[in-house]
């Protein structure tokens, strides 16, 4: 696995050096992907990174910490419901749907852009395409739970075919609203093509009965246990990331920031809940998004 890793650590810092200007933002959630991406960055260029939550959401409170090992400027981007509800209708606009899932994920990357436009940036790095290409989404576990890698593979191979139509071509249009180019180093074609040429079990690891947990971020299904995107983990290890971030479990953005949570209250606080029930709708944030367009 040392070759492997070798490989992909060079494959990556040249993707890395080739999205760097002189200065750049990096969206920073203090996940094992937008970390991995940052710190390569800062070898290049002088860095920004931005995080988004609420003042107790998980990806403010890691990234305060963060701030003790980062050689890097690190923004910490604090949200509340008032905050939040005033950028809704524009990042809907944005977001082209009412997509409770698409404009949740949208909203720290709206703060995100906001504070880089007011720092004058032009060239900002996301960390998007990590769980793709290693392995982090929850719903490759069932898979893996089977020992069907076959199919792993294939759900994987999927999800990076199809990542700029679910989620990129969103993210960019985002920060284009602010003037500014967001770019995915995972999304290289070179680290790309090598990246998914890796076996998958490599990705979703199975630890075995009795064996040491290298990272403490396990899940368990049917009784087994894995470690999600096992390979990159090592290579974020290899390239000096503090042990607490390797060992952070996987947490979508509109969780770690909380934004989910923000939209879900501002829905109710505008009555929503009882406006779905009183027309038979089960879904009433997104009713209420609906509202903004």
């Amino acid at each position: 696995m040392k070759g492997q890793i070798s490989t992909l650590r060079d494959l990556l810092e040249k993707a890395v050096e080739k999205c760097c200007e002189k200065e750049v933002g990096c969206v920073y959630s203090s996940g094992i992907d937008s970390a991995l991406i940052t710190f390569l960055a800062s070898k290049y260029s002088k860095v920004n990174a931005y995080t988004v939550g609420s003042k107790e959401s998980e990806d403010i409170k890691c990234s305060t910490r963060s701030r003790e090992d980062a050689h890097f400027k690190i923004t910490l981007i604090e949200i509340d419901e008032t905050g939040v509800e005033e950028i809704l209708p524009e990042l809907v606009k944005i977001v082209g749907v009412p997509d409770p899932l698409k404009v949740s994920v949208g909203v720290p990357l709206y703060f995100a852009a906001q504070e880089a436009e007011k720092d004058g940036l032009s060239v900002v790095l996301s960390g998007q395409g990590g769980d793709e290409l290693f392995g982090g989404y929850n719903r490759y576990l069932s898979h893996a739970a089977k020992g069907d890698h076959v199919s792993l593979r294939a759900a994987m191979q999927k999800d990076v075919d199809s990542a700029y139509v679910d989620n990129l071509d969103r993210d960019k249009a985002i920060f284009r609203a602010f003037g500014i180019d967001l770019r995915f180093p995972y999304m290289d074609e070179a680290f790309g093509k090598y990246a998914s040429s890796l076996p998958s079990e490599l990705k979703v690891y199975e630890l075995e009965e009795g064996m040491k947990e290298e990272f403490s971020c396990v899940d368990v299904v049917d009784k087994k246990r894995f470690i999600r995107k096992y390979l990159l983990r090592h290579l974020a290890a290899d390239a000096g990331i503090p042990r607490y971030i390797l060992d952070r479990k996987k947490k979508a953005a509109q969780y770690g920031s909380e934004a989910e949570k923000l939209i879900d209250r501002i829905a109710r606080k505008n009555e929503y809940k009882k406006k779905a029930a009183e027309s038979r709708r089960k879904d009433y944030v997104r009713m209420y998004l609906e509202s903004l367009v």
